[in-house]
């Protein structure tokens, strides 16, 4: 095609506003960085259209290079692709709204159905970054002429004569003062390896090929070893781990996906942030924020999935949500379900195997999925103390029981509470391990859908298999028992201020069931308010008499303990005394502590559960018998925080007071 003799010329972009660029700039891209993705994608384009039309193309015009003038803080974009003629840099350049993909395609569509980069919008993306921008190609028709186009951000450009000499376009950026980063090696690389990784064409920084060139899911998942997989993702993420496993998606009806998803090691810390699931749009890189298609808790993976006719904006980079959409994701969540289902199947060892970095994903999938909750909920494994994995209804099986629900009973380690684990393994009941910052979320899902089961910490409650239910009280003269003494030892000792509480009305109910209390309890009570207070442990033995046992029990059924004791005959006589903390209040103050940023201390309030049949138990009586305050008031505080060494980490100040009780016993033995 002959071009008439081109003369300088200047003119008018054709756009509807004067405020183009200034949206362009603002608001139409929110990620400066896709710039140099944009122009790189229309150099492939533009050599993908010329192989098209070449066949025989030679190898080294299958190339885009990049460079960058630090003096002239510029950066070229280089391709030997189809080039542009003066009137097409008018129709593509200056007619903002057309692109030049449309009438390619409709001309060659039966040797290029794949046609990624428009000239139009993409284009004008580079005055984000830039104060000018030119073009100078030269088109692959006979005798053109190179096109040299200017502009300066404005509304106003020039258009003349090029001084290409080969065929293909050579696009320049001037950056302005306020992105001079862009002229950082390092950078560039960056924008390459995220943009624009699986070109189909080599890209040229420095001398060097920066791209990967292909993406590994547009193979055959029989066609990639496992090898290939592993390097792949390596490349890909910059870890020097391999993979747990990996899922290859492929797929054409009723929508086009590639696309594989890893899993990586996930340990102790849910961070949706942690994962990457880029999406592509034909290999280029288009976000790696997904919510919009894939749900929240397969964020955790890495991967890529390459979708070509996501609906997208005008940008690329963010979603539009629709019925398309949502197909694909709960394709994905059904593919990612079926996976770890297959592999619990038919090789339920490689799933224990790696059970303990991907159990976190999984829990997370199944509290916030209700699609993978039904597809994953029974095949979550917990270890248990018979050294194996177990499923919940595996533990059913195995611990019959005609308790309705039926208690599963855990711990938070093989290293914690071990008092009680050893307790329980003594008599042969089963215990599960919890692992998982989650799993008092998923217990509460897992009771809601099963009403046939509770889970029950091991120190939350004293199974009544553990208690010697054949021992005896002991009654003393004043018809007070052994639990009764210990109780009040314990109470006193542990609590500051021990009182019962009664408002104006339960006051009244009480003096009138024992009138003959208003006189008895004078010197102990104390009236604040509406309310009335009896010190409780404070009432003497002859008062308590007079009192009855009916009344002064009611008293201390009133009688508020920040720490309580009580008293258990424990089948083991070696353990004195063990720190139980009801399931559902501690499950619920557990769960609101993980979204609270002060601290709070759970285990202010709790019970002591007290062994009488322990030796050193019964020292410690025989030493109040005999009046020994302070070594009573020690031994007890001492057998308090070892009980709670199972329960808690102790803070410095914590564990220098418990070593210095634990040094004055020792000096107590002559």
């Amino acid at each position: 095609m002959n071009e008439s003799k081109q003369t300088n010329r200047t003119g008018k972009l054709s756009i509807h506003t004067e405020n183009i660029f200034p949206i362009i700039k603002k608001w139409l891209y929110s990620e400066h960085d896709i710039f140099l993705r944009e122009l790189i994608s229309n150099a492939v384009d533009a050599i993908s259209k010329r192989k098209a039309i070449e066949p025989d193309l030679d190898e080294k015009d299958l190339k885009i290079e990049i460079k960058v003038n630090k003096k002239k803080n510029t950066i070229e974009v280089i391709d030997h692709g189809i080039g542009m003629t003066t009137a097409e840099v008018k129709k593509y350049i200056n007619q903002i709204a057309f692109s030049g993909a449309e009438d390619f395609v409709e001309k060659f569509k039966d040797k290029q159905a794949n046609i990624i980069g428009h000239f139009g919008l993409g284009f004008y993306s580079t005055f984000m970054v830039a104060k000018k921008v030119t073009i100078d190609s030269l088109s692959y028709k006979k005798n053109s002429k190179p096109a040299y186009w200017e502009c300066e951000g404005d509304i106003e450009f020039s258009l003349k004569e090029g001084k290409r000499s080969e065929v293909g376009t050579t696009v320049t950026v001037y950056l302005n003062k306020d992105n001079h980063e862009y002229m950082e090696d390092l950078k560039i690389k960056e924008l390459i390896e995220t943009y624009s990784n699986f070109t189909p064409f080599p890209i040229e920084f420095n001398k060097e090929i920066v791209n990967q060139k292909e993406a590994l899911w547009l193979r055959k998942p029989k066609d990639v070893t496992e090898e290939e997989y592993k390097e792949f993702y390596k490349k890909l993420f910059h870890d020097y781990n391999d993979p747990l496993f990996w899922i290859h998606l492929n797929v054409d009806f009723p929508f086009n996906l590639k696309g594989i998803l890893y899993f990586p090691k996930i340990k102790n810390q849910i961070d949706i942030n942690s994962g990457k699931v880029k999406l592509f749009c034909n290999n280029i890189f288009v976000a790696d924020d997904l919510k919009g298609i894939i749900p929240e808790f397969l964020l955790l993976l890495r991967g890529g999935i390459d979708i070509p006719d996501i609906p997208l904006n005008v940008s690329r980079s963010f979603l539009q949500q629709d019925q398309q959409v949502a197909k694909i994701s709960h394709f994905i969540i059904k593919k990612v379900a079926d996976s770890l289902n297959e592999i619990f199947q038919s090789d339920r060892k490689k799933y224990e195997g790696f059970w303990e970095d991907i159990n976190h994903f999984i829990k997370y999938g199944i509290l916030t999925n209700e699609k993978f909750n039904e597809s994953m909920r029974e095949l979550v494994i917990f270890k248990s103390s018979q050294e194996d994995f177990v499923t919940v209804n595996e533990y059913q099986e195995r611990n019959k029981s005609k308790d309705k629900p039926q208690k599963i009973y855990y711990a938070q380690s093989e290293d914690t509470q071990v008092s009680y684990l050893k307790l329980m393994k003594e008599q042969g009941i089963e215990v599960i391990f919890s692992s998982s910052i989650l799993d008092n979320h998923l217990f509460q899902d897992m009771e809601m859908k099963n009403k046939d089961v509770t889970f029950i910490r091991i120190d939350s409650e004293i199974n009544e298999n553990l208690i010697d239910k054949d021992k005896k009280e002991v009654v003393d003269a004043a018809n007070k028992t052994i639990s009764d003494k210990i109780q009040e030892i314990f109470n006193s000792t542990l609590n500051e201020k021990i009182e019962a509480s009664f408002s104006k009305d339960s006051y009244g109910e009480f003096i009138k069931k024992y009138p003959e209390s208003v006189l008895i309890l004078a010197p102990f009570i104390r009236t604040q308010d509406d309310f009335t207070y009896i010190k409780s442990y404070e009432i003497t033995p002859s008062a308590r008499e007079k009192l009855g046992e009916e009344a002064y029990a009611e008293i201390l059924k009133n009688t508020y303990f920040e720490i309580k004791a009580e008293t258990k005959h424990l089948k083991s006589k070696n353990i004195p005394a063990m720190i139980v903390f009801n399931e559902f209040t501690r499950r619920f103050q557990e769960m609101n502590f993980m979204q609270q940023s002060t601290d709070f201390d759970m285990l202010k309030n709790h019970t002591l559960i007290v062994n009488p049949e322990n030796e050193t138990i019964k020292s410690i009586l025989k030493l109040a018998e005999k009046g020994k305050k302070d070594k009573v008031e020690l031994l007890i505080k001492y057998i308090h925080e070892l009980a709670l060494l199972e329960q808690k980490r102790f803070s410095g100040k914590e564990l220098t007071a418990f070593i210095e009780k634990a040094n004055k016993i020792l000096n107590m033995i002559k």
